[in-house]
């Protein structure tokens, strides 16, 4: 089975191919470049044991909530809170490689 994070992840990545693949020309190119930069980085974290465990679930559900609203907001074509839910989704982000490094967290 595989494990529940990286499920996430996957989905992460979907989310963003296709909020990308929506994305017009007229559309900011930081915004693309941005979600181009987490879709290498999720698709990276996939080696790495953290998203085995279960401490991945939650910030990966997080990650998740953020990616599926932004791909939601680009099919109803509503990009006014476009760049609000980007930052957070660049937040949560960051938090998502904090907690993958897994300092400070012993294996018994």
């Amino acid at each position: 089975m595989i494990p529940k994070g990286i499920q996430n992840a996957d989905a992460i990545i979907e989310a963003c191919q296709k909020t990308l693949a929506e994305l017009d020309a007229k559309t900011e190119p930081e915004w693309k470049e941005t979600l181009s930069n987490i879709s290498s980085a999720v698709e990276k974290l996939k080696t790495l044991f953290f998203l085995k465990t279960n401490l991945a679930i939650p910030v990966t559900n997080v990650c998740l909530k953020d990616a599926t609203e932004l791909q939601s907001l680009v099919v109803k074509g509503d990009l006014f809170n476009f760049p609000e839910v980007l930052a957070q989704l660049r937040a949560n982000m960051e938090n998502l490689l904090k907690h993958a490094k897994m300092e400070g967290i012993t294996l018994t």
